[in-house]
């Protein structure tokens, strides 16, 4: 029987949450095998707040507002509208394939694309102020509909969608012609939205520099211009560096021991505990390269900052933090640091109770030896695309808007 994943109607958060982890699943970069995902996030959403790794574009944070606000003059009636502004969401997914766009949302499904763009970007245009932070995704049609309070000050009239945002073409979205390409005036809104709703954080840099990311780099701490930050966004880009060292030994070091155990189970061909071997043997070169790193690293101040911003990072996560840099700090062969390895399989049972490859034989035999197994970069694929997007955009000249 194939496994499924439901789930009853909930807040923008959580369903978000759901299907990050349902794209998770097919992504190496994030696989949690050890229950550290609460710590992977918080980095992340500390350095790039409002993104995600189903984002494709940063236009989209306008396409999405448009899609509700242009079929709003046709209607009057929530449920009308909510048909008709996901109906409009797949007349753009049409759209953007004439326009010959390369990676967007519904690019393989087309129009019967389960998740439309504004499931992907709703936490995304609340974090920024595109839309009231109060505004579900579910429930937004019904207070557009809504007679809103009468106010002598126009500024404080409630709203659901920024009254600033920038129109769309008439005829949208089959007249839009830019696709994923912002205009100059698109892109300066955006960048303000940004620096505004985040100020002091790595995304917040990034949009306001004069320099834009450099595509060959693979993780932010490698990148020119995110070494360039100071304060807050630094200290969690030094996090980010060294949790991606030892979360990524600590995964390496879990394969290796799964090989072992599948040798001895099913006694296959000896390369099976080869292949990980290499893969371990590569990444403690690794961690040679970066002993200084790895010793100045306050691994009790991160947990602290932490667990402040997710209180649900429970005290075996926390101490499982610990031994894991406690573990890469050691001058001892990882494969040879028994109480670490000890911890390791402790966890993955912890996680997996009953799906444990260590006790479930099934899950065991379908089990297969990693070619690799990917460093965590924090969503940085998917920043550096909105960001450099809306770099190509203020590099527009404003007069080529009209």
């Amino acid at each position: 029987m194939p496994s499924l994943i439901s789930w009853l109607d909930a807040s923008t958060e959580e369903n978000a949450k759901m299907r990050e982890l349902v794209k998770l699943f097919g992504s190496p970069e994030t696989t949690d095998d050890l229950g550290l995902g609460q710590l992977r996030d918080v980095i992340s959403n500390s350095l790039f707040p409002g993104t995600s790794v189903l984002h494709a574009g940063a236009r989209y944070m306008l396409l999405v507002p448009w899609s509700y606000l242009t079929e709003h003059r046709g209607t009057k009636n929530a449920e009308d509208l909510r048909k008709r502004s996901e109906e409009s969401e797949r007349r753009l997914i049409g759209r953007l394939k004439e326009l010959g766009v390369e990676s967007y949302i519904g690019s393989d499904a087309g129009r019967n694309v389960k998740q439309l763009p504004s499931a992907a970007y709703w936490s995304a245009l609340r974090r920024f102020g595109i839309v009231s932070p109060e505004a579900e995704r579910n429930s937004v049609a019904q207070l557009m509909c809504m007679k809103a309070p009468t106010s002598e000050d126009e500024d404080d009239a409630p709203y659901v969608w920024n009254p600033s945002i920038p129109a769309p073409s008439a005829g949208f979205p089959q007249s839009d012609e830019r696709g994923l390409t912002l205009s100059h005036e698109e892109a300066s809104w955006l960048r303000e939205r940004i620096m505004i709703a985040c100020p002091r954080s790595m995304l917040a840099h990034l949009v306001g520099s004069d320099a834009s990311p450099d595509p060959r780099h693979w993780a932010p701490w490698l990148d020119p211009v995110c070494q360039t930050v100071g304060g807050e966004p630094g200290q969690w880009l030094r996090d980010a560096e060294v949790f991606s060292l030892i979360h990524n030994g600590a995964t390496i070091l879990y394969q290796r021991l799964i090989s072992g155990h599948s040798r001895a189970a099913f006694a296959p061909e000896e390369d099976i505990v080869g292949q990980t071997q290499r893969l371990l043997d590569s990444w403690e070169d690794e961690r040679e390269a970066k002993r200084g790193l790895l010793d100045g690293w306050d691994v009790d101040d991160y947990l602290t900052r932490a667990t402040s911003l997710n209180r649900g990072i429970n005290s075996s996560t926390a101490a499982f933090a610990r031994s894991a840099i406690e573990a890469a700090r050691s001058h001892a062969k990882m494969i040879d640091n028994e109480e670490f390895c000890d911890r390791v399989m402790t966890r993955e049972r912890l996680m997996k109770k009953s799906n444990s490859r260590f006790h479930n034989e099934r899950r065991l035999r379908a089990w297969q030896p990693p070619t690799s197994v990917t460093a965590l970069s924090f969503r940085w694929f998917q920043v550096r695309r909105t960001v450099l997007d809306i770099h190509a955009g203020l590099a527009t000249e404003a007069s080529s808007d009209a």
